[in-house]
C-alpha cells in the first residue's frame, strides 16, 4: 500500500537481532503473496521497530515515521495496514503522547475514526553503551532518548561528572550519531539492534537498572493482525481477551467514578489498568482509560455507558502471551 519509498529491513540481520534479544520462538514463513505495510515510530533500529518484527515478520514492509502522531495519520489514511506505537513502560509508566493522541482522535467529533486497537506487543528493554572507543573513562559525551536516562541512573552515576548527556529523538538516532565518531570520546545508550544496524561496537552490555524493564506497544488497525509471534509448539495459547475503553464523567456528580467502577464489579469485569489524562474539553475535566478482561457481552458495556458523559470502545484484542512471560 502507498507509494512512498520505504526500505525493507534485512531478514538475516533481523533474525540475528531477534535471537539476541531473547526471541527464540520460531517464526512462521511470511506469505509470498501478501505484503503488509506497517507504520511505526522510527527510525529503523528503535525498540518500536523491534516490536514490529516480533508482531509481524522480518520481511514485513516498514514505514518509519518521525512521530507517534504521524503513525496515527498513516493508519487513518490507510496508507499502511497497521501502525505500532509505544504505550507504556514498566519503569517510566505512561507514554503520554499516545494516550493524548487516542483522546484527540476518538473524542474529537469532527474526526471519524474507523481504526481500533487490534493487538499488543511487549519488548524487553536492554540498554547498551555503544562507542568506537575502548575506554569508558575517556567518554565525554553520551547520546540517548530522554526516557532512557532514568532507566540507567545507576550506570550514569559511575561515570565522570564531566560526562555530558545529550538528548536525541530516539535511541536509534543516538547510535547513528555515535557511529560517526572515531575519536572514542562519544557514546550512545541504545539497543543491540541499533548497534548492529549502525555497526557501533558495544562497550558495555545491559546498563539498565532493571533487567525486567519492558515496554508495551499497541497495534492499531482495522482487523486482527496476523500472529507470527507465538508460543513454542505444544504450549497452551492464552485465550484472554482485552477490551480498551475510554470515557469522561460529569464533573458535578459526586462519586461519578465510583458509580462506574461499581458497575464493572457488578458485571464481574476485571480492570487490569486505569489511567487518566486531561480531556481538553473544559478545564479540570479528565478522560479515563481502562483496560479490562472478562467482557463478553454488549449488555455490560451498555450499562456502564449510562453512567458516562462519553464512552468509547477503543478495541478488543487477544492478550499477547508475553504479558505473562518473564522473558520477552
Amino acid at each position: 500500500m502507498g507509494s512512498e519509498p520505504d526500505q525493507l529491513f534485512s531478514c538475516s540481520l533481523d533474525q540475528k537481532v531477534l535471537t539476541s534479544q531473547g526471541f527464540t520462538r520460531p517464526l512462521l514463513p511470511f506469505p509470498a503473496t501478501t505484503q503488509m505495510k506497517v507504520a511505526f515510530l522510527g527510525p529503523e533500529g528503535t525498540y518500536t521497530h523491534q516490536a514490529v518484527l516480533q508482531q509481524f515478520h522480518p520481511n514485513v514492509e516498514i514505514s518509519p515515521k518521525k512521530s507517534i502522531g504521524e503513525c496515527f495519520e498513516a493508519i487513518d489514511s490507510q496508507t499502511v495496514d497497521y501502525a505500532v506505537v509505544p504505550f507504556e513502560n514498566s519503569t517510566n509508566g505512561q507514554v503520554v503522547f499516545t494516550y493524548d493522541l487516542l483522546r484527540d482522535w476518538f473524542l474529537d467529533p469532527q474526526k471519524s475514526c474507523n481504526f481500533r486497537i487490534v493487538g499488543e506487543q511487549f519488548v524487553s528493554i536492554h540498554h547498551n553503551l555503544l562507542s568506537h572507543g575502548s575506554n569508558i573513562e575517556a567518554i565525554e559525551t553520551i547520546y540517548s532518548h530522554p526516557q532512557v536516562w532514568t532507566q540507567v541512573s545507576k550506570f550514569l552515576k559511575s561515570l565522570s561528572s564531566k560526562c555530558t548527556r545529550l538528548d536525541t529523538a530516539s535511541t536509534s538516532q543516538a547510535a547513528e550519531l555515535a557511529s560517526r565518531d572515531k575519536s572514542g570520546k562519544i557514546a550512545a545508550i541504545s539497543s543491540m539492534m541499533s548497534a548492529r544496524l549502525y555497526q557501533v561496537p558495544i562497550l558495555r552490555e545491559g546498563v539498565e537498572d532493571n533487567v525486567d524493564n519492558t515496554t508495551r506497544f499497541l497495534v492499531l488497525g482495522y482487523d486482527t493482525p496476523p500472529r507470527y509471534d507465538r508460543r513454542k509448539e505444544g504450549e497452551e495459547e492464552n485465550r484472554e481477551r482485552v477490551t480498551s475503553l475510554m470515557f469522561t464523567l460529569p464533573n458535578d456528580n459526586p462519586g461519578a467514578l465510583c458509580d462506574v467502577l461499581v458497575k464493572f464489579k457488578k458485571h464481574g469485569i476485571n480492570l487490569t489498568s486505569i489511567n487518566s489524562r486531561p480531556a481538553n474539553l473544559e478545564n479540570w475535566q479528565y478522560v479515563f482509560f481502562v483496560e479490562t478482561s472478562g467482557i463478553d457481552n454488549g449488555e455490560a458495556l451498555h450499562d456502564i455507558q449510562q453512567s458516562c458523559l462519553t464512552f468509547i470502545d477503543l478495541g478488543t484484542f487477544d492478550r499477547n502471551w508475553r504479558y505473562n512471560s518473564k522473558k520477552y
